[in-house]
């Protein structure tokens, strides 16, 4: 396997979730992970809101930094947060957090497999950290081995206390890595699925899913060495505890759809930005123990055109 390969699988792992630093270094091999730190700033014009006209803003950072490592094995810390946030304040409350740290452990067996476990504990509230209904906490364990020279398998367990469906229960999984050539690259798992393929000459296409809560698909085109321009299909969620619920296992859930243009780019060997606009449909809120694509007594918020910028650094 390659080292490209090892990346860009790493990197798959990147957009699984909001634990996806975890992953991606406990993917990583042990000599090969670096200290990473990432930004993502997402913010809407105003749309209409039952009380008033209102306008939403999603900013989250992460960073990861492995603070021992040898050949054979590699010791990582985490911490990430996010914030959402609504001006005026809506509905009661006007700011959402979502913190979390997080420690990794990766131990190579040899050139190509591999073992990881990573656990995180943090808060994802109106009111973080005030008792433990707030709380959130994850643990994730796999195990990495090649097919052959193109392909390698994962397979997995993760528990949270903070998924959109099955919440609370550890679940067994597994990936299935493909890249036969360096047009195409794909992982194929249960419940999810993520495409890479250069098609044509400048032209790509990428396509990930969470099935059913996650999908995000789009069409770039090559501009030169450095940068391609892409339009696509986002569908999302991100989930909250309110303070003071009456059911314990309610959530909060925030839902939307976007269409969106984009321009993306390495800036230097370290640095990566992307940026993005768009139009936000199909937002609301809702309070629910799991997802649901039809909930009951949902929030609607009006339709708002939306800014994006994302930053990644890589520290060599």
């Amino acid at each position: 396997m390659t080292k490209a390969s090892w990346i860009f699988f790493a990197f798959i792992f990147f957009t699984l979730s909001s634990h996806a630093f975890e992953l991606t270094s406990g993917l990583t091999p042990p000599k090969m992970q670096k200290t990473m730190l990432s930004y993502s700033g997402l913010f809407h014009d105003k749309s209409d809101f039952p009380q008033e006209r209102a306008s939403t803003s999603y900013q989250s950072m992460n960073f990861i930094a492995p603070v021992y490592k040898t050949d054979d094995e590699a010791v990582s810390f985490s911490l990430s947060g996010s914030q959402f946030s609504v001006r005026p304040a809506q509905n009661n409350f006007s700011e959402l957090y979502d913190m979390q740290v997080g420690l990794g452990y990766t131990k190579a067996l040899d050139e190509q497999r591999l073992w990881s476990v990573s656990a995180r504990y943090g808060s994802a509230s109106d009111k973080p950290f005030e008792d433990s209904t707030v709380t959130t906490l994850g643990i994730t364990a796999f195990y990495s081995y090649p097919s052959d020279d193109t392909s390698r398998w994962l397979l997995l367990v993760d528990y949270s206390n903070n998924r959109p469906i099955l919440n609370e229960i550890p679940l067994p999984g597994f990936a299935y890595f493909y890249a036969p050539s360096k047009t195409f690259r794909g992982v194929f798992g249960v419940p999810f699925a993520s495409v890479n393929w250069d098609y044509a000459e400048k032209w790509g296409l990428e396509v990930f899913t969470l099935v059913p809560w996650v999908f995000k698909g789009s069409i770039n085109y090559k501009l030169n060495e450095y940068a391609r321009i892409y339009t696509g299909l986002d569908f999302s969620q991100v989930t909250y505890y309110l303070y003071g619920r009456a059911n314990r296992n309610d959530r909060l859930f925030y839902d939307e759809k976007k269409i969106f243009l984009g321009i993306k780019s390495p800036l230097s060997k370290s640095v990566f930005a992307e940026f993005e606009a768009g139009h936000a449909f199909d937002r609301a809120f809702f309070v629910d123990e799991n997802y649901t694509t039809d909930p009951k007594n949902p929030v609607d918020i009006g339709n708002a055109f939306y800014g994006k910028v994302t930053l990644r650094f890589v520290f060599l």
